[in-house]
């Protein structure tokens, strides 16, 4: 994958940080020609490289950190039978001890027929190991790219309620709401006047609905892109065993690197999992030195990324969005 060049990274940091700003904004922020913006960011889209959606805050849901080890020879088909799960939000190839690794985004109820039955009836399947989320400290819904400048980013940047500290809590969204929800998950910039369409309601309603959901955190937009493009191709999964009493320590260190991609706190032989974006394996190198040495860190387990199959619930093909399988709405 080539690496985007200057001012079209800049767009894609952009909308990472507000997906739904209009492209006149962008560009006031930016200082670049509206024009430009827009044909830079559509051109992206329609290529399939770049894509705005609508996702449920990572941290409202249940999930799970996945690890499975496959049969010789079938690792490819059991990955792309595991994109095909609206479960799996995303799905990579992996080296090391384990073959696939994957996040499920699953209630607890329905999590036991998804690891007891659906994932071990996969053919070429032969270990899976879930790990339970406990807290997120960080998601891909808070990563962006460090391109722009402090001011850039304020001038982007919508007012939302915290979503640990939003009213919603665990509320489930109304019916009204997970339609709305639904008319966005694969076009997080749909109008007001396109969600009123494919919801049946005015688009008054829609546009104080939809702005509620988002001013609120239960609805987040995000930027879909493969870090690659953004010069970031060396990708791993680091699965972390740390003293219990250090664990909140660690992962907020975690979070706060511009590195990490999301770290959260799982229940199982590891107590936290990390994804990292960096240049290359260099700066991988230096980066697990410099966290290995924190407080309470016993070990690092990491897992390179070989292959990204299915990212914010999107089926990738060769680094472009291929279609979407994930759930709709509020499931």
């Amino acid at each position: 994958m080539q690496p985007l060049d200057g001012a079209d990274l800049r767009v894609v940091a952009a909308l990472q940080v507000n997906g739904r700003a209009t492209w006149d904004r962008i560009g006031r922020v930016l200082a670049e020609p509206t024009r430009n913006v827009a044909r830079r960011a559509t051109r992206l889209m329609d290529s399939g490289v770049l894509s705005v959606i609508g996702l449920l805050d990572d941290r409202r849901l249940s999930s799970a950190a996945l690890r499975l080890r496959c049969r010789p020879g079938s690792v490819i088909e059991v990955g792309t039978a595991l994109t095909e799960l609206p479960q799996t939000r995303s799905v990579a190839l992996v080296s090391g001890s384990v073959d696939c690794a994957a996040e499920l985004s699953v209630s607890d109820e329905s999590l036991v027929d998804l690891l007891f039955r659906d994932i071990p009836a996969i053919d070429g399947v032969l270990e899976s190991t879930a790990y339970p989320a406990l807290k997120y400290f960080s998601t891909p819904l808070d990563w962006h790219l460090g391109v722009l400048t402090p001011q850039e980013v304020e001038g982007l940047r919508e007012h939302c309620a915290p979503p640990e500290h939003s009213p919603r809590g665990t509320e489930e969204p109304s019916a009204e709401d997970g339609r709305i929800i639904a008319a966005v998950v694969t076009d997080g910039r749909a109008t007001h006047a396109e969600v009123a369409a494919a919801t049946g309601i005015s688009e008054s309603t829609a546009r104080r609905r939809l702005d509620a959901l988002l001013r609120r955190g239960v609805l987040r937009i995000r930027a879909e892109i493969e870090p690659a493009y953004l010069g970031l191709p060396a990708e791993a999964v680091l699965w972390l065993r740390v003293a219990e009493n250090e664990v909140e320590a660690v992962g907020h260190t975690l979070a706060a690197r511009p590195e990490v991609r999301y770290a959260v706190a799982v229940a199982g032989d590891h107590q936290l999992v990390a994804q990292v974006a960096l240049p290359g394996r260099p700066e991988l190198y230096g980066f697990l030195r410099e966290i290995g040495g924190l407080p309470g860190i016993r070990a690092i387990e990491t897992t390179m990324m070989l292959r990204s199959l299915k990212r914010g619930f999107m089926i990738k093909r060769a680094g472009r969005v291929e279609r979407w399988a994930g759930p709709i709405g509020s499931s």
